[in-house]
């Protein structure tokens, strides 16, 4: 069950009429059911064997604690009582409570107590983000970077691994045999794409293999399907099958500030006018920090400028997935940062 339909099953089930009481509707998962209180706020309870040891839990938005209920038709019970005490963060609450669905709710009661703490934790990181955090310029440059990895590189382990633009790295991905820098433009113009490009360290040789810029050009389009929240969905949904590289995802997804509970802010959507994959290698026309060969003059702080790809045509080796060969190795020859003057 996804987190959308446990949404709309609560907003199905009437507030509790009496202080302390709560109106309750069974899971399809056994012995599970959604539930509001008398203000409103959504449960999720999950019945355990009495005595289960689950540390209680409270964060900005949700509180998690082993407590003694009666649901009608049943008798007194100890469930895990899950509760969104901040309408705010819901999507994310409800992306939590589908997660722990799946991964306690049809295994023996015995054993629930054990899978609710793993699901926890691998929800930990998104409980400390700001739902404001993420702007719509880094929305947009997100989705750039994850529209890379579904079409171009591949989801799986090995592409999410791949994936370093929230570890601070150089490019925004980096293998053995290739690193890519992603950049993105909303803006139109009969030309080539225009990139601004932040600092003089993003078309910087890897420290090994080839070196790529990948140029999406997007213009907003309500009727087309590609969006941010959508295309997490996609991805996360294609690893479901491979949990420590979902929660590899779904932790460098916190890290750049992406949370379930922002999803609403963030549904803009795009269609795709171009997507283009150029080699950055010999002339190609960037701005590195070999350019100066006496370091950047004292009092500048820092240096970006803009790239128009409509130069950048004898450099471009794709524009599309399917006619872009992947180098497998380093090829000869290639430039290590020492040779670029790099420490």
């Amino acid at each position: 069950m996804t987190g959308d339909e446990l949404r709309s099953l609560w907003s199905s089930i009437a507030r509790a009429a009496t202080r302390g009481t709560l109106e309750a509707k069974a899971l399809t998962a056994a012995s599970s059911w959604l539930a509001r209180d008398d203000e409103g706020r959504c449960h999720f309870l999950l019945e355990v064997r009495e005595g289960a040891d689950v540390e209680p839990v409270t964060t900005r938005g949700l509180s998690v604690s082993v407590v003694a209920h009666q649901v009608p038709g049943r008798p007194p019970a100890d469930f895990i009582d899950f509760v969104c005490i901040d309408d705010a963060v819901i999507e994310t609450f409800a992306a939590v409570v589908a997660d722990v669905a799946d991964a306690a709710g049809s295994v023996p009661l015995d054993s629930r107590a054990g899978a609710v703490r793993e699901v926890l934790a691998r929800w930990r990181w998104f409980w400390d983000v700001s739902t404001d955090r993420l702007s719509d310029a880094d929305a947009l440059g997100l989705f750039a970077e994850l529209w890379f990895l579904r079409r171009w590189l591949g989801v799986s382990g090995d592409g999410v691994s791949a994936w370093t633009a929230s570890e601070g790295a150089r490019h925004d991905f980096q293998t053995p045999a290739f690193s890519v820098e992603v950049k993105v433009t909303s803006r139109r113009g009969d030309s080539g794409a225009v990139h601004h490009i932040a600092h003089l360290d993003q078309l910087t040789d890897p420290e090994q293999g080839v070196l790529y810029l990948f140029s999406l050009r997007v213009t907003g389009d309500r009727l087309s399907a590609n969006s941010l929240p959508s295309l997490i969905d996609d991805i996360s949904s294609l690893l479901a099958s491979s949990p420590p590289a979902r929660q590899q995802f779904l932790e460098k997804l916190a890290r750049r500030g992406y949370v379930e509970a922002a999803r609403s802010r963030h549904t803009a959507t795009w269609r795709i006018l171009g997507e283009r994959l150029f080699e950055v290698r010999d002339e190609f026309p960037r701005l590195t920090l070999a350019d100066f060969a006496s370091g950047i003059p004292p009092g500048v702080l820092s240096v970006s400028y803009d790239l128009d790809t409509a130069v950048c045509e004898p450099w471009l080796v794709a524009e599309g997935p399917a006619s872009w060969t992947r180098p497998t190795r380093q090829p000869e020859g290639n430039r290590t940062g020492d040779e670029n003057g790099e420490s």
